[in-house]
Parts: structure tokens; sequence; C-alpha cells
């Protein structure tokens, strides 16, 4: 370990140190905001946190913060208007989508997926295994570059079709155990525009980004020529420099990410589903359960959404090149958290949401 990456690691103890005890201590939201807001400069300061973040109770805004640049090649900063790449908490998109075709009777979740893609060759999994990762198919990425060692672009179409040429074998009996793979929700994208008979990316504008009027959301694959000017390019920190990281061949794929948006946009989103204008009570409640499995999972999912605490809180994370995101959703107390990162070396910011976000918490026992 060189001395910078030591000094590095070293201050990154202290700081958290430091910065935990304070933040335990504040007796109001508005000093633990104020501690808050310092702790983020001094990451930044060390490139350790590049990006946006908003906090808000009840739909109002009570944090907003814009730190950092769009991309490694220009100095243009960031607004909060910059639309990051969200990554899986593209999910929470999908699994809607999903589950709205489910509210008006068009599908069921427990519906085997070949009734909706007829070439799709695992009989026994059904759109709920999907939902909840409980499928046991294996991650699709690891098995193109690793397997099949393709190198050119795969799309969701393309994919589905070396699914069904290769039959990979599954690791585990559908519905009898939790994995976090990709896979599913890439399935679930072909299944909606089989169903909805356009593209996943129209469907998405016509089904929830006009209605929301969502300003700042869009999907942005690699093949696309041109880029709206809200987007912002992913960057890894790395021996004294930020350079770019940004999407790959794998990225013309959608359905599990490669949606682009805004914090403030991302609240927009976390509003309509507290207020039932996407999905009804019954169908919301479904998605903040668990999923039952035989063993005792590290990570608790529903349908799109990882379940912090059942009935009271949820959240989901997005990490792909050059990208790290979070939005955590306090069911109970009206709290809604997003942070919106273009840089990877962020990875200290996480522990200290993760702080904040607890104390949070705290303040409301």
């Amino acid at each position: 370990m060189n001395k910078s990456a030591n000094y590095i690691r070293k201050f990154l103890c202290l700081f958290f140190s430091i910065v935990f005890s304070s933040i335990i201590q504040a007796q109001t939201i508005d000093q633990l905001i104020k501690k808050f807001d310092k702790s983020i400069d001094s990451l930044h300061a060390i490139n350790e946190f590049n990006g946006n973040i908003l906090l808000a109770k009840n739909g109002v805004t009570l944090y907003e913060k814009s730190i950092g640049f769009t991309d490694s090649k220009t100095n243009h900063q960031l607004t909060l208007s910059s639309a990051f790449n969200l990554a899986s908490i593209s999910k929470t998109f999908t699994s809607a989508l999903i589950l709205m075709y489910v509210q008006e009777g068009q599908l069921k979740v427990d519906d085997n997926v070949n009734k909706y893609i007829p070439t799709f060759p695992y009989k026994n999994i059904t759109i709920r295994h999907l939902l909840n990762q409980t499928h046991g198919m294996i991650e699709y990425f690891d098995w193109i570059n690793d397997t099949l060692k393709i190198n050119d672009t795969i799309n969701n179409q393309r994919l589905l079709r070396l699914i069904s040429q290769y039959k990979p074998a599954l690791i585990s009996v559908p519905g009898e155990k939790f994995n976090y793979c990709n896979t599913g929700y890439a399935v679930l994208s072909v299944l909606l525009e089989n169903i909805s008979r356009i593209t996943y990316s129209e469907l998405l504008n016509k089904r929830i980004i006009k209605p929301l009027e969502l300003k700042n959301t869009y999907v942005q694959t690699v093949q696309m020529p041109i880029s709206p000017k809200s987007r912002v390019y992913g960057m890894k920190y790395n021996d004294g420099y930020w350079n770019t990281f940004d999407l790959t061949s794998l990225d013309e794929v959608v359905g599990d990410g490669n949606i682009y948006s805004t914090v403030g946009d991302l609240l927009i989103w976390d509003q309509a589903l507290r207020n039932g204008k996407i999905l009804n009570a019954a169908l919301l409640q479904e998605a903040y359960t668990p999923a039952i499995v035989q063993e005792k999972p590290k990570m608790v999912y529903g349908f799109g959404w990882i379940i912090n605490e059942p009935g009271k809180k949820v959240s989901h994370s997005g990490s792909w090149n050059g990208f790290k995101n979070n939005m955590v959703r306090d069911l109970q107390n009206g709290y809604t958290l997003i942070s919106l990162s273009n840089g990877t070396a962020g990875i200290a910011s996480y522990k200290l949401l993760d702080q904040f976000e607890k104390a949070l918490s705290n303040l409301n026992q």
C-alpha cells in the first residue's frame, strides 16, 4: 500500500469514529443534517464522493446537495437536474410495470414465464420467481463473459436467444433459494415488450415517465448515438486521477439497469408509489413482502425492493461501472433518502449514508 492510500485509510478510520459519535449525538433534524453536510464535503475533498443527495419527509425536501462534476473529461459541474445511471434501482421501475399489468388483470404473478415468452426454456419459473429473485438462473453477464466469451454487444432479445439455445443449468430449484441476479429482470423486460408490443423504453415513457411528469428520467444504452444533456458519465478514481468508467457492450440490456434519473425525479417516483398513483395498496403490500424461501437469505427481497424492515422500511441500491447509488424509503416515518454517485471510489459514502439514515430513524423513536 502506498503512502497516499495508507493516509486515506487512516483518515477514513478517524473520520468515521468522529462522525459516528457526532451524528448519534444530534438532537434535532437540523443538527443532524448540518453534521452530515459537513461530512459529505470532507469525503468529496478526498475523492470519496462525487454526486447528488436528497432527503425528504412526506415528500417535502429537507436537504439536497449537488457536489462534483458530470464526467472525467470536462469541468461541467453537477446540478440537481443531472441524471445518473440508476443501475439496479432501475428494477423498482421494472417491477412496477409488471405489477401494473397484474393490477389490470392482464397477467398473474404466478403465471409461468413461458406463457408470455414461448422460447423461454425453464418451464417451472414463474413471474413471481423473477420478481423476487428466486428463479435460480445464473448471472447473465458472468456467463456471457466467462463461459461464452462474447465481447460484442448483447441486448435482451439476443440474451434470450442465447439462454434458449444453451439453457444454462440452474443453480437452484425455482422458488427454493434467494439469489440476487440480474438475469430475471432482463427476462422481465422481454416479457413486458411481448405483452405491450412496444419497447421497454417506450413502455416506461408511456406508463410512468409521462403520467408522473418526470423531467429527466429515460433509458440510455451503449448503442444510442445521442445522449441527453442531463446525462452523467461513470468515473473511477485511480492513481490521482478521475478516469472514464462507463457503459460496456453489456449495456444494451434493459430491465435490470440503464434507467437514468435525478434525485428529484426519484422523489416523485417515491411519492407516486406511496400515494397510490401507480399501484394499489394490496399490490404494494405484496411488493414489500419478503419472499418465502427454505434457507434464510443474506438479503430479504420482495418484488423489486430490498426489505430492510418488513412493513417499515424498503430500499434499493445500484452499483455498476462508475456508479454507486442508494434509495431508502422509511414507510413508517415518511423519510426518503436518495444518493446518486458517479464515482466508484465512494464506498465510504455508503457507510456515512447508512449512519445518517439510522440516526434519522432514532430521532423518530
